[in-house]
């Protein structure tokens, strides 16, 4: 069921546009010799907490403070053989810590993610680097193809990789705003699948009332997408971008007879809804 808020949230007119602020703590150099995906040993003693702390405190903070429904789970025990070689996941970008309801999703597998790289300049770089983060670099050509090499290494693996596609967070924004494609040749590139995957949100009640005014969270899983190696990558890549977003925007309630389904996928012609 779609549900818009009554928050006083202001949104960003251009629809990847941050409309968040990081306090700057950290500097940090992300050019060619910088460790994207970090293969120290201290890196899994980390991740072995790190997933601990998730299974024991976040993941059930999640459902209480959050009220974090997940749906559709059994799209990825149907395809439970084929995401043993790895995946590619996507989902509309939300609110703070929706990365890590993805990750109560799919466990106990986890995931790569970039990011961006403003985030790993505050005080909560630690944990996003533990998470599976990648800063993406966006101001040396250098820098950028070092970041390509890792991700092509991480998606030529075996392991998972999440993206937000739509580029930026929006405060429990209702609708699925335009994908960026990147993600879509990487997975035709790669021949990896992609499990679309969407956030939409419900009134509180009750006793979760007690938290928060922002509404409650539902997680949807969507069917997974598989790329055909005989179609030529441009319409291939059309094709997932096309049917990912329907996906998705069905997912989230909204259906081709509502106003604000869209079909259109370019950000200059996004017109907010909210």
């Amino acid at each position: 069921m779609y549900y818009r808020h009554s928050l006083n949230y202001i949104y960003p007119e251009k629809s990847d546009e941050h409309m968040i602020t990081v306090k700057h703590k950290h500097d940090t150099h992300f050019d060619e010799n910088y460790d994207y995906i970090d293969k120290r040993f201290s890196r899994k003693i980390k991740n072995a907490f790190f997933w601990l702390a998730m299974n024991l405190i976040v993941f059930p903070l999640l459902h209480i403070t959050h009220g974090l429904r997940i749906h559709g789970k059994k799209n990825l025990k149907e395809q439970r053989e084929l995401l043993k070689g790895g995946a590619i996941t996507i989902s509309n970008h939300v609110f703070k810590w929706d990365y890590l309801c993805v990750l109560k999703a799919i466990r106990p597998r986890l995931e790569r993610f970039p990011a961006w790289k403003t985030n790993f300049e505050g005080s909560e770089r630690g944990i996003i680097r533990w998470a599976g983060g990648m800063p993406i670099p966006t101001d040396n050509i250098r820098a950028m193809r070092a970041f390509k090499d890792a991700m092509d290494e991480v998606l030529s693996t075996k392991k998972w990789v999440h993206f937000f596609p739509e580029g930026s967070m929006w405060y429990y924004y209702p609708d699925i705003r335009p994908l960026k494609t990147a993600v879509f040749k990487m997975a035709v590139k790669h021949q990896r699948p992609i499990i679309p995957m969407a956030f939409s949100f419900r009134e509180r009640k009750g006793i979760t009332r007690l938290f928060t005014k922002k509404p409650c969270v539902d997680l949807h899983i969507g069917k997974v997408l598989i790329p055909n190696k005989e179609t030529p990558t441009y319409l291939e890549v059309e094709r997932l971008h096309k049917t990912s977003y329907d996906m998705m925007q069905r997912m989230a309630g909204i259906t081709p007879d509502m106003e604000n389904y869209r079909t259109d996928q370019k950000i200059e012609n996004y017109q907010k809804t909210m």
